[in-house]
């Protein structure tokens, strides 16, 4: 019976995960702060010198474009039976968005904070797997379909003003040429199990002779069967990710309209293409960019391409000050979404967390 009652004891003792990812994500947003003081405060100091209401209404544009993005999560949610508001969808997708740009490897970060997140509204692993997924791919899609728009706005101003466009052209071709390229071999991949089979058993042999261990075809086999139902599943749910992708296109257009604002707030006169243009080439450059916060490669490619099309020296300045208003200045509110998620989410009973994919036979605090 003593035993019995010092169990709770110990469990409640047990660092739990999402203290450890809230530890993880306010250091992050600690030393990242560190590390750019001196850009940020210049970045500050280029946002005085602008018009404060186009600053204002290019901030809400973005917190807009975030809450469009929450959309996703609502919209994959709901075949699957659950349903979860639009606030709480905002607040969830401003989160993982920014925990997957905070850290280095964010996305897994990201990924264990939507399943934790949707597991308190028992929503099941592989309910938020597919989730996950179709998120990812819509999101994929629509930064593909900016990227074409930005890669031919790009060769016809280069044709049509006799310049060169080698410099931003090369970069999107070759880009778009490795999406294209890994997309194929996913998709030839998922469609032979038996060769996906093959190819899993052989990396489980060669990761278990360095582990001096035995390999188990059994594991390659499970692994093919469960990666072919995850493509059965997306291929069922092809309509939910026809509008994933409008969705995700509004929302993406939604942070270039934000751009073109800030432009008109330093009192510059230019076009929606132009700017979205621009934005497409730094939606592919951030897909290979692993560094915290974008390493300010981001905003480089934005300021690069912006003044290639003639924007003038405001482009500098107008993707510092982008930048500023689109991650930085909403670290703090991110801080406080994250707490807001964890502590005022709908407890689940331990059954139906055992259920949803939660082992650990505790009710959920």
């Amino acid at each position: 019976m003593n035993t019995a009652e010092q169990l709770p004891t110990k469990t409640s003792r047990r660092p739990s995960w999402r203290v450890l990812l809230g530890l993880l994500m306010s250091a992050a947003i600690v030393v990242l702060v560190i590390l750019k003081r001196a850009w940020l405060l210049e970045a500050l100091s280029l946002a005085l010198n602008a018009q404060p209401r186009w600053l204002l209404a290019a901030l809400g544009v973005i917190l807009a474009s975030y809450m469009v993005s929450g959309q996703v999560f609502r919209v994959a949610l709901r075949p699957q039976g659950h349903h979860i508001g639009t606030f709480r969808a905002w607040m969830t997708a401003l989160v993982a968005i920014m925990i997957s740009q905070s850290m280095p490897a964010g996305g897994v970060a990201s990924y264990a904070f939507l399943v934790g997140t949707f597991r308190r509204r028992g929503v099941s692993t592989q309910q938020t797997a597919l989730v996950a997924t179709l998120e990812l791919i819509s999101y994929s899609s629509a930064m593909v379909l900016i990227a074409v728009f930005s890669l031919l706005y790009l060769i016809h101003y280069a044709t049509s003003n006799d310049i060169s466009g080698t410099t931003f052209v090369t970069p999107l071709l070759i880009g778009l040429g490795i999406i294209g390229a890994l997309v194929s071999i996913a998709l030839t991949l998922t469609g032979r199990t038996g060769t996906m089979t093959r190819l899993l058993d052989m990396a489980q042999r060669a990761v278990a002779t360095v582990r001096r261990r035995t390999s188990d075809r059994a594991w390659a086999e499970g692994a093919a069967e469960r990666i072919a139902a995850g493509r059965a599943l997306i291929i069922a749910n092809g309509k939910t990710l026809a509008l994933l992708v409008l969705i995700q296109l509004t929302a993406l257009c939604g942070h270039s309209l934000a751009m073109l604002l800030i432009l008109l707030s330093l009192g510059v006169q230019t076009s929606f293409a132009v700017v979205l243009a621009a934005f497409g080439a730094a939606l592919v450059t951030s897909l290979f960019n692993v560094l915290p916060g974008g390493g300010g490669t981001i905003e480089t490619i934005l300021a690069a391409v912006l003044g290639f099309l003639a924007v003038g020296p405001a482009a500098v300045p107008a993707a510092v000050i982008f930048r500023l208003l689109n991650f930085w200045l909403l670290l703090p509110a991110v801080a406080l979404a994250y707490a807001w998620l964890m502590h005022h989410g709908t407890p689940v009973s331990a059954e139906q967390a055992t259920a949803a994919g939660d082992y650990s036979k505790e009710p959920t605090p």
